[in-house]
């Protein structure tokens, strides 16, 4: 009976910390504006001088409009996130804070608005 316990609590311990990184919709906030968040978010981390900017567009990714940012959503979060198989960006620093990444996902869970 205790080894039962023991592995069922392990299995929950195991699920909870693979989930830790994800924001559920439920926790999101229905104002995650665009113009004021989402933004300056790219343009600061992604859409700069000779990255991903429109005169640049590294690897085909122009992100400095919404458009863009819109259809691109899902690889711009894998990328941030350093997720397997992709560049983590931004290229040759640190991932950036799970904060601005959790918005990221809020705005992108609400619709991806350009608000």
């Amino acid at each position: 009976m205790m080894k039962s316990l023991l592995i069922v609590f392990c299995g929950v311990a195991v699920f909870f910390a693979c989930k830790k990184d994800q924001v559920p919709v439920a926790a999101c906030a229905d104002n995650v504006s665009f113009s004021a968040e989402i933004a300056p978010l790219i343009n600061q981390n992604c859409s700069t001088s000779g990255c991903h900017d429109a005169a640049t567009a590294t690897s085909g990714y122009d992100l400095s409009n919404h458009a863009s940012i819109q259809a691109n959503a899902d690889i711009i979060l894998s990328v941030i996130n350093h997720s397997s198989g992709v560049s983590p960006m931004p290229l040759g620093q640190n991932k950036i804070a799970d904060s601005l990444i959790a918005k990221f996902e809020c705005w992108k869970a609400n619709g991806a608005l350009d608000n």
